[in-house]
This record gives C-alpha cells, sequence and structure tokens, in this order.
C-alpha cells in the first residue's frame, strides 16, 4: 500500500530518480547521503497519518530534490549567508520547508502537504507561526494555530517575503530576512519533517559542492565559505563520528587553489582526443558531470543522454591506456615577483591563465612542469599531479630574474615541451634570458600580464625584445576576458 502512495507522489512530481525506505525514526526526511537518493519514512508517521497525508509526505520530501534546496551547493550557500547565527541549521531548514510547500501548493497545485500539518498537532510557537503563514499565503487549511501579539508581528512580516524566487541574489536577501524575523521566537523544531544538513551527504557531493561555488563567488569569499563549512563540520564531528571533516581538511586546506582551479575550467580546452591503446579497459565507470570531457562519455550506461544524475562515464587510473604521444608535455615558466599580483590578495591573470593552460594539458593526457621564478627558480618537473597547482601559485614577491643556467640544466633534463613563459616582462636579466630563448629549439609562447604593468616603459621595451624572437608565439593579456586567447593560442593552434 505504501508503494503504490509512494508512485502517486512520484508521478505528481513526473518521477524523480528516488526511492523510499520505511525505517524506525522519529520523523520523514530526504537521505542525500549516497547517489541513489531514497525519502526515510517514518514507521510511527506511516501508522499515524492518513493516506492522503502520507502522499503529502511524499511530495514534500522528493519536492526537497526536485525544487529546494536540491543540492549541497544551495545548503553550503544559505549557511554561509546566514553567518553566524547559533541557531542556523534550524533556521535553514525552516526556511526550505516554506519554500517547498509553497512551491507544492502554489506552483504544482498539490494540497496533500496541507493535511500532513493537520494531523499532527502544533507544539512550538514557531510551529504555530509556521502554520499560521502557509494558511495565508495559500488559503488552505494547516491546522489549528494560535498567534500571540508578537508572532502576529511576525507573520505580517513574514507575508512580505517572496518565498518562491530562488534566484541567487534573491535567495540570500530572503533567508537573511527570513532569518531576522523568525530568529527571536525560535524554541526548537516539531514540524513534521526532520532537520537535514551537509553531514548527511556524501563527501563526494560536497567535494562537486564546494567546486561548484567557487565558479560562481569571488576568491575571497570562496575562501571565507570553504573556511565556515570545515569549522561547522568538525564542530559537529566532535558530537558524532561522521567522517567528513579531516578528508574534507586536507583536500580544501588551500581553498584559494581550489578557486582558481575551478575559475580556469571556464578556460580549459580539450586539445585533442585521446588515443586509446589495444590494452585499454575503463577501470570504472562514474556519474558524468558537466566538466567532464565528452571523451570518457559512455552512452551505453548512459542510455544515450547527457543528464547529469543519468549520464555516465569511463575513468581510468591516470590516463593508463592512453597514448601519451599524442600531447606533449608542457613547462610553465611562471613570473612571482614583487611587480606582478599577489594571488592570495587579488585576482592574478597569471595564475588563472597558468592554470587553464596546465589543465588543458592534464586533461589531454600530458604532463606539466613548472619553474616559478624570483629571486630564485623553484622548479618542478613535468608531472600529473596536484603539485602543478600549488607550484603555479607560489608568489615569492622579490625580483625579477629568472636564473639561466638552472633553466638551462631543467631544459636539458625535460627535453622536447610546450614551453610557456608567462611574466609582465620586467626582468632584470632580460638581455640573458632573450639569448637563452633565441637558442631554445622548442616551441615557445610569451604570454606578457600587460595588466600589471603600469606605465613602465624599460617593461614594454623588454617585451618588444621578446617579439623580435623566431618563432614565439604572443599572447598579451589586460583583463580577465583575455584568458580563453591563452588556451587556443598557446595549446590548440599547435594541433590544428
Amino acid at each position: 500500500m505504501i508503494e503504490e502512495l509512494f508512485k502517486k507522489a512520484r508521478k505528481d512530481l513526473f518521477y524523480p530518480p528516488i526511492g523510499f525506505e520505511i525505517a524506525d525514526v522519529p520523523n520523514s526526511y530526504l537521505d542525500f547521503s549516497s547517489r541513489k537518493y531514497k525519502v526515510i519514512v517514518s514507521r510511527r508517521q506511516i501508522e499515524r497519518l492518513s493516506d492522503e497525508a502520507i502522499v503529502g509526505l511524499f511530495h514534500h520530501e522528493l519536492n526537497h530534490w526536485v525544487r529546494h534546496p536540491y543540492d549541497a551547493k544551495t545548503i553550503i550557500l544559505e549557511l554561509h549567508w546566514l553567518g553566524d547565527r547559533p541557531n542556523k541549521k534550524m533556521i535553514r531548514n525552516l526556511f526550505d520547508d516554506v519554500v517547498v510547500n509553497l512551491d507544492l501548493v502554489v506552483n504544482k497545485g498539490l494540497d496533500e502537504v496541507s493535511k500532513v500539518y493537520r494531523e499532527i498537532r502544533p507544539v512550538t510557537r514557531i510551529d504555530h507561526l509556521m502554520r499560521a503563514l502557509f494558511h495565508k499565503l495559500t488559503g488552505l487549511d494547516f491546522g489549528k494555530y494560535k498567534l500571540d501579539g508578537t508572532l502576529k508581528k511576525k507573520l505580517k512580516e513574514l507575508l512580505e517575503i517572496d518565498f518562491l524566487d530562488t534566484s541567487r541574489i534573491r535567495l540570500k536577501n530572503n533567508i537573511r530576512r527570513f532569518a531576522d524575523i523568525i530568529e527571536e521566537v525560535l524554541d526548537k523544531q516539531t514540524v513534521p519533517f526532520i532537520m537535514f544538513n551537509l553531514e548527511d551527504f556524501s563527501k563526494e557531493e560536497i567535494r562537486r559542492a564546494l567546486r561548484d561555488i567557487a565558479k560562481e563567488v569571488d576568491k575571497d569569499e570562496y575562501v571565507r565559505i570553504v573556511r565556515e563549512f570545515l569549522k561547522d563540520v568538525e564542530a559537529e564531528e566532535s558530537k558524532r563520528s561522521i567522517g567528513i571533516a579531516e578528508e574534507l581538511k586536507g583536500e580544501f586546506k588551500e581553498p584559494e587553489i581550489e578557486w582558481y582551479k575551478a575559475r580556469a575550467m571556464n578556460y580549459t580546452i580539450h586539445i585533442k582526443p585521446l588515443k586509446r591503446t589495444g590494452s585499454l579497459y575503463p577501470s570504472e565507470i562514474k556519474d558524468f558531470e558537466i566538466e567532464d570531457g565528452i571523451d570518457s562519455y559512455n552512452p551505453i550506461e548512459s542510455y544515450g543522454k547527457l543528464i547529469p544524475g543519468l549520464a555516465k562515464r569511463y575513468t581510468f587510473d591516470d590516463f593508463e591506456g592512453f597514448d601519451e604521444s599524442a600531447v606533449p608535455d608542457a613547462v610553465i615558466i611562471i613570473d612571482s615577483s614583487g611587480s606582478m599580483r599577489d594571488p592570495d590578495k587579488k585576482i592574478s591573470y597569471a595564475v588563472l591563465g597558468a592554470f587553464a593552460i596546465a589543465k588543458s594539458y592534464l586533461e589531454s593526457g600530458a604532463r606539466v612542469g613548472v619553474i616559478n621564478f624570483s629571486n630564485r627558480n623553484i622548479e618542478l618537473l613535468p608531472t600529473r599531479g596536484d603539485e602543478v597547482y600549488r607550484v603555479i601559485k607560489i608568489y615569492q614577491g622579490g625580483g625579477t630574474v629568472l636564473h639561466v643556467k638552472q633553466l638551462e640544466e631543467y631544459v636539458k633534463r625535460v627535453g622536447d615541451a610546450d614551453y610557456i613563459l608567462i611574466t609582465d616582462a620586467g626582468l632584470y636579466n632580460i638581455n640573458e634570458v632573450i639569448e637563452f630563448f633565441a637558442r631554445l629549439k622548442y616551441r615557445l609562447t610569451l604570454i606578457w600580464i600587460k595588466s600589471d604593468v603600469k606605465g613602465l616603459e624599460e617593461f614594454r621595451r623588454n617585451f618588444e625584445k621578446f617579439k623580435k624572437l623566431r618563432n614565439i608565439n604572443i599572447i598579451e593579456v589586460e583583463r580577465e576576458e583575455d584568458i580563453p586567447r591563452i588556451a587556443i593560442t598557446s595549446v590548440a593552434d599547435r594541433f590544428g
């Protein structure tokens, strides 16, 4: 019988790919902890509620996935917007319930959720207030409620919020306004639905959420979001063992790097289709994400559809089985002297462009080496690890000297590769550097970060010296919009 009610609820919401499970829990909730989301149904509630109310309960939980908040990213952002409020988890859950219930009734014409409230007695002041809000906004009976003078004033203020506008800027303002109104009357949450939080999501969901957020916010805000999140999760982990904090703390210990990596995805290109050897066999099949290369897409497992959550992809162990000769290695020689922007304080187009280039090569099966120079050369031989990004982002902040003897030894060890020099051209030993690159027999690209040149004629004269080199490819970068030209000109053109 319960299965038939669940089928009806799924049909009403156009069949979200979610199952259900009956459990001995006090309230029902949507379990986000695995890829196969499911509604955990309270056995006690099933025994007490009518069939219509059970359908309403299913509607509510399913609509958390269909409409709001539907992913870990939204929850992380909502908690961030709520700042240091001590009850922000409860506030977020109450706010999300309002959005879900109103969407069910107002947008979808499904009123069974009101039956759930009518069959469960209100206990707390906030519960009375929420029922009054639903009644006023929908005209439906959400059960009896009583409001004192304070709650009546709160209700009037809540009615001014457009809860169904969940665009990013409106959502941010709405949840903050909601919190300001209800915070002083909070006691405990006793509505029919249990609170769910980030601890109820899988680690992979949280990883993806944090990286998605990096594409939407500026660097400084992203750093705050990650640090707040890790602090909150660590505090929760001290109460119960959930196994998230330590692993994610290690992975996101340098959120600035994660921000640059995510931002660089806007400019990353796939150099050419990877050549697979006859011995290749996929090591694992995983969900296909928007940012994944089409080379790894598995049409059979995906039923021919490129839909996130349904589409599948192959994964390979460090690209084993690919013909690595298809794409050459790259060496990024990046200037981190005092005349360049500190990537931790301002957006560095040098670092962002270098990340985009590195990702393009790495995702095409090649290796990437790095020489980070200022008063000294910090070297990393071509590799495929995350160390590439860490060395790129190092900011030395000293003088602009590219030590040529060390560079010569490095090139001897690496040999044939694409060499990419990223600088504002303010090199103290410019003549020595020019002489070296004039002898370089490998492909060279110069990326001139002219946005960091503040009217210094010496820098411009040095740039003109580079332009006289034969077989050099030059890109000028003055704003972020120039970054795509870095990836296209320095990488793609080599392969036609």
